[in-house]
């Protein structure tokens, strides 16, 4: 199990390298729940490293 810093540097990671991702994936790869990967989503958009779009997450370059 990762801590959730652990798990937000993945899920940027993650994202950058493959462009749009979607919560339900990000939730399956990861192991936690949707409501989990929605607030590390918004932790994540609001240090700028990615853009949440409807059920995801894109690049924040995009």
């Amino acid at each position: 199990m990762l801590y959730p810093e652990e798990r937000q540097q993945a899920i940027a990671a993650l994202v950058a390298d493959r462009g749009r991702l979607a919560v339900t994936a990000l939730a399956e790869e990861f192991g936690v729940t949707t409501e989990t990967v929605r607030r590390d989503l918004a932790v994540l958009e609001r240090a700028g490293m990615l853009r949440r779009v409807h059920g995801g997450a894109v690049p924040a370059g995009r």
